[in-house]
């Protein structure tokens, strides 16, 4: 049973750590709100038409926005609307809502990063 015990606390020991690699989530340099995703920071930003993400990487460098395309579905008055995101900015992907969003803010972003998979729920609901 003893031999067990050294791999069973390496391998916790790894584990823990991993997941504390993020720490805290970067600034809200653009006003939005902000998600970890698959190793990835998201910022969500929506104002009145306009669905912007921005996209850093894990060790918060921006992402270059060729690599990036997804969609956001985003919870306009009780409707749930999908937008298609398109490379926009540096390290943003950008798409248009057909109504403008209020202050209550609930989405869900899915995005392709250089071919992987990342996905973030925000809300800003109390």
């Amino acid at each position: 049973m003893k031999t067990y015990a050294i791999p069973l606390f390496l391998a916790l020991g790894l584990t823990s750590g991993s997941a504390l690699a993020h720490g805290e989530a970067p600034q809200a340099v653009h006003g939005g709100l902000v998600q970890e995703a698959q190793e990835l920071w998201l910022e969500l930003v929506v104002k009145d038409t306009d669905v912007t993400v921005y996209v850093l990487d894990e060790m918060r460098k921006p992402v270059p926005a060729a690599q990036i395309s997804g969609t956001a579905t985003v919870l306009v008055g009780g409707k749930s609307y999908k937008v298609d995101l398109s490379p926009a900015s540096a390290n943003s992907v950008h798409g248009k809502l057909p109504v403008a969003a209020t202050s209550q803010i609930v989405a869900t972003v899915s995005l392709k990063v250089g071919g992987k998979a990342a996905s973030a729920r925000f809300t800003n609901k109390a």
